[in-house]
């Protein structure tokens, strides 16, 4: 059991270390972004983009369930995640998903106000009085406004979306947040879970699954306000969220790895079951010893990347490791090679 548990907690960074205390605060400061980013344009305008929390901020929606119930679904997905996919997670994933509950708790707090709902930062710079929603003349009701209460809260107030504008400032404030914590050698949690294990037994690419799961997320926002055009905007967000991920993070290469160690079974067991990747063992010798040396060549994406980089100091603390970004790769795994 001892050794079950332990497996996610295998870190690179030195307890209380320079490093250490690096990691954890992007983890923990990239928490705090993304409840900024949720609360102030995903949840007022009754978004899904993607994940648990877009999942969530329908339910906000539809039925008033405060978001920070949202982890009675991220903590048993984590742990469902560790059941099925072993040390893949790693403990900054599970702090990353109690920090950002934790921050999704006060941020609520913050920013839900009963009379006007959650105050967007994005809108037309006007807000409607109405008793009711139903009372809304017919031109503003087919503006589908987002904003309900929580409980018995009635909501008074109502503001005139901007959809496109909040879309994308949205997903500017998702990708930040999303990237910073990846840089970090965390993931997010919750649905990622998911689409890792749905790769797992279905055998399609983790790239496609992620975007078929959020997507999916992303439909029921139709349920809110049975309109189009959210499920549309959600989609705008993901977008947006995706490119600035490859911008801060620098996903728009694969990175070949050239490592050379004298632990190789440790390192291939990384890449070979941890990742389900595949590589190439040189073997060569080295100039100033003239002791015989083995090379792993292996191409990775941005995730699988940063899960070596961290866990090298783990497997092999003297390896020595060669990065080149790739423009483009083709192959099994990455883009398929052209048929003419």
């Amino acid at each position: 059991m001892k050794e079950w548990f332990s497996q996610f907690m295998r870190e690179a960074e030195k307890p209380l270390s320079k490093e250490w205390f690096i990691a954890y605060g992007k983890v923990i400061f990239g928490c705090f972004l993304f409840s900024l980013a949720d609360f102030l344009c995903v949840v007022p305008y009754g978004m899904a983009p993607g994940g648990v929390y877009g999942l969530m901020s329908v339910f906000n929606n539809l039925w008033g369930w405060p978001m920070d119930i949202v982890i009675l679904m991220d903590l048993p997905l984590f742990f469902l995640g560790l059941i099925m996919l072993g040390g893949n997670l790693g403990i900054k994933t599970l702090v990353s998903v109690i920090f950002t509950w934790l921050f999704t708790y006060l941020t609520e707090n913050i920013f839900y106000v009963p009379q006007y709902g959650y105050i967007p930062l994005i809108h037309s710079g006007e807000f409607i009085s109405c008793d009711t929603f139903s009372a809304l003349s017919y031109q503003l009701q087919e503006l589908y406004l987002p904003v309900r209460g929580i409980g018995n809260d009635t909501v008074l107030q109502y503001f005139k979306p901007d959809y496109l504008l909040n879309s994308i400032v949205g997903g500017l404030g998702y990708g930040v947040s999303i990237a910073i914590i990846f840089s970090a050698g965390a993931t997010s949690g919750g649905m990622d879970v998911v689409s890792m294990i749905l790769h797992r037994t279905t055998h399609i690419p983790l790239g496609t699954m992620v975007m078929i799961v959020d997507s999916a997320i992303a439909l029921t926002s139709f349920a809110v306000g049975g309109d189009i055009r959210l499920p549309i905007f959600s989609v705008i967000l993901v977008f947006v969220e995706s490119k600035v991920i490859d911008l801060v993070i620098d996903n728009k290469v694969n990175k070949t790895m050239l490592i050379i160690t004298d632990n190789i079974e440790g390192m291939k067991s990384l890449i070979l079951e941890d990742l389900e990747r595949s590589g190439t063992v040189f073997q060569g010798r080295g100039m100033y010893l003239n002791s015989e040396k083995k090379m792993i060549y292996t191409t990775v994406n941005r995730k699988e990347y940063n899960k070596i980089k961290y866990s090298a100091q783990r497997i092999d603390p003297k390896c020595f490791i060669t990065v080149i970004s790739n423009t483009e790769t083709l192959g099994e795994g990455f883009t398929p090679l052209p048929e003419k």
